[in-house]
C-alpha cells in the first residue's frame, strides 16, 4: 500500500479477520494491516494518540495524523519516553519529502588548482549543490603549489617563477588582495591568496586528495538526465571509486603535458635532453652549455635563469616574439597601463594598425626588437606577447646569444639553420610548449573539427544534448587568465542551478564557427586558434550571459566617478559584482581603491595627489620627442 494510502482514514479493514481478508497461504498469519497492528501494538504500552483528545485540543495536529500520511513520529507523543519533538517531525513531514524529491545536485569538480578551488567556491556561493573535487596531488593550488618532483599531467613550475599579471588585474572579483602583496606575486604568495579565497569559503573540505581521474563518460539514462558517470583511483591505494554525479566542471587547466619536437640525428646527441616542465634549480647548469629551444615565456625564464651559472646560453627560436617587461609607463604594472576599455576601443580599427600603434610607440621605446634580432613576422595582436624583464641585459651582456632554429643534432651539439659549425652543447632546454588533452574524458565529448575546437564560449560542448559538463580555464587570453576563470565558474554554476540556458546546438556550433573565423583573420596559425582571446571583450561576454556585465550607461548618468574609472582606468573584475547574481556592496569601494592598493607596496601609505601643471606636461612631452 503506497504512502499516500496509509492513512487512518483508509485503514477499513480492521473488522475483517485474516482469512477473509487475505488469500490462502502458509504465511497467512503473519500478515498484517500497518496502521491497526502499529496502534495493537503501541497501545499495550500506553503509546497509542489519543486521537479524541487530539482532535479537541490541537486541531491541526489531527488533520495531519487522520488524513496524512501515518508516521512513526505519532507514537512518540505519549507513553514511555516521549519526545518533545515528535509534534514538529509530524507538521514538517511533507517539507523533508519534498526537499528530498528536490535534493541537491551532486557535482564532481575535477582539479583541485586555481580554477577548481573557485568552482567550489561558486557552487558554494549559489548554493543546492553537493560538490566533491578530486585532486590528483596531495595539497590544492595547482600550478602555484609549488612541487619539486615532477610528475605527468601535473602542472610544474621553477622556484623562481612569478605572476605575468599584476595582482589588481587578475584579483578575485569579491576579494581584493591584500595591499601589502607586491603587485607581482611569487608562486608562493600567489598560492596563499588562492588558499586564503578557499579558506574564508570554507571549501577545502569538499576536496580529495591523491584521487586521479581515470574516466568521466555520459551514464546510462544520460539523454534522459544529463548524468555522468565518474571514475577516480586512489594514487596511494590504488582502490577505485565510481559514482554518478548530475554534473561535471573539468578543471584541470591546460599546461601539463609537454610537446618535445624531433629533430633530425636527435638520437645521436650524447648530453641531456629535457623540457622545462622539468626544469627546477639551475645548479645542475654550472659551467655548461646550454641551448633552450623557444621564445615563449618558459623559453625566457629558462634562459635568463640558467644564464645566472651557465657557461654560456644560447636561445634558439624560429619565428621570435614581442617581449614585454612587467615595469610599464612611469613605472606602473604593464597590464594595469594597457588593459583599459578606451584602449581596447581601438580594436574597432584595422588590427594590424593597432598592432603598429602598440609596436612603435609602446615597445619600441622600451626594446627595439630588431636590435635584438627577435622581432617576429607577426604582429603583437597576432600571438600572445612574451613576459620577462631581464632578457635584454641578458642579450646586452652576451650571457645568452639568440641563434635561429635547430637545423640537426650532432653528438655533442646542434647545428643552428644558416651554420656549417657545429655549436656544442651540454644540455638542450625545450620550451616548446603543451599540448592540450583531456585522457579521462569520453571520446567525441571535446571534438576538434577543422582546426577548430567546438567549445561554446569555450566552455561547454556544443553537441551535447544537456549542458552539464563544462570546461573551465580552457582559453589562451590576451591578458590575466584568473578574472576570466572567475567568469566562467559563476556562468557555468548559473547554468547548473537552472537559472541560465543554452541556446539550440545549431547557434552554439554557429558561434564557434565565427569566433573561429574571426581569431583566423586576427591571429597567427596555431592549434590553439580557437582559445584565444581579447580579455576585456571576452569577459564582457560572459558575463552577459548570467546579467553580471556592468551597465556603463546607467552608470555613467548616475555614477560619473565610477565611469571614469570604469571607462579608462585598468579593468578590473571587481566591476563584474556591481550587479547580477551574487552582487557585492563592495565592488564599487573596490574600484575606487585599486590605485591605493597597487601603490602601497612601492610607498608602503596612501600616494600623494600630485596636481599637474598642463604646461609642464607638454614641456616634458616635446623633450622626449627630440631626446628619446
Amino acid at each position: 500500500m503506497s504512502t499516500s494510502l496509509q492513512g487512518r482514514h483508509a485503514s477499513g479493514c480492521q473488522g475483517q479477520t485474516q482469512a477473509e481478508s487475505y488469500g490462502s497461504s502458509d504465511k497467512m498469519t503473519s500478515r498484517v494491516d500497518f496502521i491497526q497492528y502499529c496502534d495493537e501494538i503501541v497501545s499495550q504500552l500506553g503509546a497509542k494518540p489519543n486521537l479524541l483528545k487530539i482532535l479537541l485540543t490541537d486541531p491541526m495536529l489531527f488533520l495531519k495524523l487522520f488524513f496524512g500520511p501515518s508516521l512513526s513520529n505519532q507514537y512518540r507523543l505519549q507513553g514511555p519516553h516521549s519526545w518533545e519533538g515528535s509534534r514538529e517531525a509530524i507538521m514538517t513531514s511533507e517539507d523533508r519529502m519534498i526537499l528530498m524529491a528536490s535534493s541537491a545536485k551532486k557535482i564532481a569538480v575535477i582539479g583541485g588548482g586555481f580554477a577548481g578551488l573557485y568552482a567550489l567556491v561558486t557552487l558554494k556561493e549559489e548554493g543546492g549543490f553537493e560538490m566533491v573535487c578530486f585532486e590528483k596531488t596531495d595539497s590544492p593550488g595547482g600550478t602555484w603549489r609549488y612541487r619539486e618532483e615532477v610528475e605527468e599531467g601535473i602542472s610544474s613550475i621553477m622556484p623562481t617563477t612569478i605572476i605575468n599579471h599584476s595582482k589588481e588585474m587578475g584579483a578575485i572579483s569579491n576579494f581584493p588582495p591584500p595591499k601589502e602583496c607586491p603587485n607581482f606575486m611569487r608562486h608562493h604568495e600567489l598560492h596563499q591568496y588562492e588558499l586564503s579565497i578557499a579558506k574564508k569559503a570554507d571549501v577545502l573540505k569538499y576536496i580529495r586528495y591523491n584521487m586521479e581521474a581515470l574516466a568521466v563518460k555520459r551514464a546510462d539514462d544520460y539523454e534522459e538526465t544529463g548524468r555522468w558517470i565518474v571514475e577516480v583511483r586512489n594514487t596511494i591505494s590504488g582502490e577505485k571509486f565510481m559514482d554518478i554525479y548530475d554534473g561535471v566542471m573539468v578543471c584541470i587547466g591546460q599546461f601539463n603535458r609537454p610537446i618535445i619536437p624531433s629533430y633530425p640525428d636527435q638520437e645521436l646527441f650524447k648530453g641531456k635532453i629535457m623540457h622545462t616542465h622539468s626544469l627546477k634549480g639551475v645548479e645542475p647548469y654550472r659551467d655548461k652549455t646550454v641551448v633552450v629551444v623557444g621564445m615563449g615565456c618558459s623559453a625566457l625564464d629558462a634562459a635568463v635563469e640558467t644564464s645566472n651559472v651557465a657557461k654560456q646560453v644560447y636561445l634558439s627560436t624560429r619565428s621570435g616574439a614581442h617581449v614585454l617587461t612587467r615595469v610599464g609607463p612611469h613605472g606602473y604594472p604593464y597590464d594595469w597601463t594597457l588593459i583599459r576599455r578606451w584602449i581596447f576601443l581601438l580594436f574597432l580599427l584595422p588590427r594590424n594598425f593597432v598592432s603598429w600603434i602598440l609596436e612603435h610607440v609602446y615597445l619600441d621605446p622600451q626594446f627595439d626588437h630588431n636590435i635584438y634580432n627577435v622581432k617576429p613576422k607577426h604582429h603583437i595582436l597576432s600571438k600572445d606577447p612574451v613576459i620577462n624583464d631581464h632578457i635584454g641585459s641578458k642579450l646586452l651582456s652576451g650571457l645568452v646569444v639568440m641563434k635561429p632554429d635547430i637545423r640537426c643534432f650532432t653528438e655533442d651539439g646542434v647545428i643552428f639553420e644558416g651554420d656549417t659549425e657545429v655549436t656544442k652543447a651540454d644540455v638542450i632546454i625545450m620550451a616548446t610548449g603543451y599540448q592540450w588533452k583531456f585522457p579521462f574524458l569520453e571520446d567525441g565529448i571535446i571534438v576538434q573539427d577543422e582546426g577548430r575546437i567546438n567549445l561554446y564560449k569555450l566552455i561547454f560542448p556544443v553537441h551535447l544534448k544537456h549542458s552539464t559538463l563544462a570546461v573551465i580555464a580552457f582559453v589562451l587570453p590576451f591578458g590575466p587568465g584568473f578574472p576570466i576563470g572567475e567568469l566562467q565558474c559563476r556562468w557555468v554554476v548559473q547554468v547548473l542551478a537552472g537559472n541560465c540556458q543554452l541556446p539550440s546546438k545549431d547557434a552554439m556550433l554557429q558561434d564557434v564557427k565565427d569566433r573561429h573565423k574571426r581569431n583566423a583573420e586576427s591571429y597567427a596559425p596555431s592549434d590553439k586558434m580557437t582559445l584565444r582571446v581579447d580579455f576585456i571583450q571576452y569577459c564582457d561576454e560572459i558575463a552577459s550571459q548570467f546579467g553580471a556585465k556592468p551597465n556603463l550607461l546607467k552608470i555613467l548618468l548616475t555614477d560619473p566617478m565610477l565611469f571614469l574609472k570604469l571607462f579608462f582606468g585598468p579593468s578590473l573584475s571587481y566591476q563584474y559584482r556591481l550587479q547580477g547574481p551574487h552582487s557585492w556592496k563592495g565592488a564599487r569601494e573596490a574600484i575606487m581603491t585599486s590605485e591605493d592598493r597597487m601603490m602601497y607596496p612601492l610607498t608602503k601609505r596612501r600616494p600623494k595627489k600630485k596636481l599637474v601643471n598642463i604646461f609642464e606636461l607638454i614641456f616634458k612631452k616635446l623633450l622626449r620627442l627630440l631626446f628619446f
